[in-house]
Parts: C-alpha cells; structure tokens; sequence
C-alpha cells in the first residue's frame, strides 16, 4: 500500500471513529455516559488533546495491523476483523469497569458501540485496500 493510501485510510477512519464516539457517546447516550461523569477530567485542564491524540494513535495501528495481517479488499474479511478490533476495544472497557469503581450501565452500550464501530472501519478499510502492484481507482 502506497503511503497516501495509507494516510488516506488513517484519515478516514480516525473520522469514522470520531463521529460515531462522540455521536453515540457525546450525544445520544450521553444520559448513560454521565452516570461516571465524577472520574471525568474537568475541562480546563485541557486533557481532550491528548486523548484526541491517543485515539489518532490507536487509528494508526489499527490501520496498519489491517495492512499487515488483513491486506485485503474483501468487505467480508475487513468487517470480521473490524468485529475483532471492536471485540478487542470491549475486551478493554469490560477490563477497565471491572476494575474500577464505575456505574457498569454504560458497559453494555459500549461493547456494542465498539462491535458496530469497529465493524464499520473494517469494511470501509477493506474498501480503500488496494492490492500492491494494483492501480487504485483514483489513481487509474
């Protein structure tokens, strides 16, 4: 994969990402979410760049584990490891609530959240693959 096509697929799912967090999140389960609103950083200390940080990160090496273990264009292929990479983000959440003193009510929203989310970018990465040797569409 050229580094364009990457940077491209990093973009893309990172915005992917993005939207459907803080949409589902943020937005429409915000109600559930609050119910650990006390372990939330104030917002002055100026913390949600480097979270935003941290998820542009995790973007990065999703997209390449896709590049290096997946390497394909299949949508049913992208969308079972989208569903591991999901699986794996729940794995982390179930982890950390159990771990910790939070309200677990958001948990079950979360695995499904990360399930579809991931499910999502699986596929949309498997769409934007392209072969080596190959010509992307654009590129033709």
């Amino acid at each position: 994969m050229s580094t364009g096509r990457f940077i491209l697929s990093v973009v893309v799912a990172f915005v992917i990402y993005s939207v459907f967090y803080m949409g589902l999140m943020a937005f429409l389960f915000l109600d559930v979410y609050l119910s650990n609103a006390h372990m939330f950083r104030p917002e002055a200390e100026g913390m949600a760049l480097y979270g935003m940080l941290g998820h542009l990160v995790q973007t990065i090496i999703v997209v390449a584990l896709f590049n290096m273990a997946v390497a394909s264009n299949c949508i049913k292929t992208g969308a079972k490891f989208g569903l591991l990479m999901g699986g794996y983000l729940a794995a982390t959440d179930f982890t950390m609530y159990m771990g910790l003193k939070m309200s677990l009510s958001p948990l079950p929203y979360s695995i499904v959240i990360h399930l579809a989310v991931g499910m999502i970018v699986g596929v949309v990465l498997a769409k934007l693959y392209v072969p080596s040797g190959e010509a992307a569409p654009a590129d033709a």
